[in-house]
């Protein structure tokens, strides 16, 4: 099983804590300090930015259980043994982290509020630069080519 520890990516947070924030933070200024309004708002409004969490909860799931299944910790701070190439993994390689992105994204269209859309465009940049980066570089050093090749061939987020 991997363990946290100094050996891995040297990462500045833990995601889920800037997910978690930024929704609560989000919720907060809309309703109790400045409402915003990205439009006038409609039932098909609501339908597109639900699909999108659910698609988003859905990706982040399905690629937590990837991790799980395959004994590795998908704490960025851990150690990894192995690549993951299948899957989200065919698609992006960081299909959590996008997840995260559109959770905020799909409810800022989904309750028509530009809190959620600027906490998520945030959020893309410091995942950017606080996880993927220094994620990339420890992969990079831990797999050497096969991680380059697989760089090579994958988009970052999408």
């Amino acid at each position: 099983m991997s363990k946290t520890n100094s050996n891995a990516a040297k990462t500045w947070f833990f995601p889920p804590y800037l997910v978690a924030g930024s929704l609560i933070l989000s919720f907060i200024l809309e309703n109790f300090i400045y409402s915003t309004m990205l439009s006038q708002g409609s039932v098909t409004q609501f339908t597109i930015g639900l699909i999108i969490i659910i698609t988003s909860v859905a990706l982040f799931y399905y690629t937590f259980i990837l991790f799980k299944s395959n004994a590795e910790n998908p704490h960025p701070r851990s150690v990894t043994t192995q690549l993951f190439l299948g899957g989200p993994y065919k698609y992006s390689r960081n299909p959590i982290y996008l997840a995260f992105v559109l959770i905020l994204f799909g409810c800022g269209i989904c309750f028509n509020s530009i809190w959620y859309i600027i906490f998520a465009i945030l959020e893309l940049f410091l995942l950017h630069y606080g996880i993927v980066l220094p994620e990339e570089k420890y992969l990079e050093k831990e797999f050497d080519k096969v991680y380059l090749e697989y760089k090579n061939s994958v988009r970052r987020w999408i």
